[in-house]
């Protein structure tokens, strides 16, 4: 086959994907037995497979056509991804590790993948070294400080925390990243405000950071500041037994009884056994119960 006929079928391939996804995949497949030398239709097909989240079948055809084209740089950053994609983070390094001087978005990925094995201070290092040249994105500086965050180095982490707001200037995940480190320092009242303006912008917040978020309203004086976020964590996630025991907590405090049993009710609900917590919480608020009727 020519290479026009080659690339005629390409063309061919990719309007029938739109109708008719099954006979492109075979007529890529047919190209790619009648042209072993060609890795245009393997990777054609491994694009088309990875469409369709067929990683496994999309990861052999970029390594066939890799086969054929052991230099090309790009084709083993498509194979990383695709290793990535699938959470197969150790194997996606392998092939990042392959390239041959990686630009930014291949230490990028690297360091993340390296973050989501828990090799943290790897990810740090590839971070630092990666600010060098570029200092003004955003998703570079938030990495680098969730894993700072990680190995608890708040002091780092508060630097590079400045650093980003003067050159990135306002961003709301920085507000995020604000609450948490200053709650590390023990300063509440800032880890407060920077946690209620996070929170005001609309931005989800993940169950571990609202306990902080409430913890830091408690330590304020404010308690009645942490049922909210509380409530809509609730919401989202009504299987963490950690956010029922803390509202409950504080509802019995400020003798919120009505919505303490109201949550009391929910925990049961989702969890057949309760907690040594909640089983206390559930006794007090018997006996609050006992005592109104006395």
């Amino acid at each position: 086959m020519s290479d026009r006929d080659v690339q005629n079928l390409l063309h061919r391939a990719e309007a029938l994907m739109k109708t008719n996804w099954i006979h492109a995949v075979q007529l890529l497949i047919q190209a790619a037995e009648e042209n072993p030398q060609d890795p245009r239709p393997l990777i054609a097909l491994g694009d088309y497979y990875q469409r369709r989240q067929l990683y496994d079948k999309a990861v052999k055809s970029y390594q066939s056509a890799l086969k054929l084209k052991p230099g090309d740089n790009q084709l083993k950053l498509i194979i990383g991804n695709t290793f990535f994609a699938q959470g197969e983070y150790q194997l996606a390094i392998v092939y990042y590790d392959q390239i041959t001087d990686p630009h930014s978005d291949v230490r990028f990925n690297k360091a993340l993948a390296l973050a989501y094995l828990g090799r943290n201070r790897e990810s740090i290092e590839i971070m630092k070294n990666l600010m060098s040249v570029i200092d003004n994105n955003p998703f570079i500086y938030f990495l680098l400080i969730e894993q700072l965050l990680r190995v608890e180095d708040y002091e780092a982490a508060q630097r590079y925390i400045a650093r980003a707001e003067a050159k990135i200037g306002h961003h709301r995940h920085l507000l995020l990243l604000k609450g948490l480190t200053y709650a590390r320092f023990q300063n509440w009242l800032l880890a407060l405000n920077a946690f209620r303006e996070y929170d005001r912008s609309g931005a989800l917040i993940q169950t571990e950071h609202v306990l902080i978020y409430a913890e830091c309203a408690v330590k304020c004086g404010a308690p009645a500041l942490a049922i909210p976020p509380l409530e809509r964590a609730i919401e989202r996630n009504p299987y963490s037994m950690g956010l029922y025991e803390e509202i409950i907590r504080l509802l019995i405090q400020q003798k919120h009884t009505d919505k303490a049993r109201h949550y009391m009710n929910e925990a049961k609900r989702f969890f057949p056994l309760l907690s040594p917590l909640l089983q206390l919480l559930q006794s007090r608020l018997a006996k609050m119960d006992l005592e109104m009727q006395v």
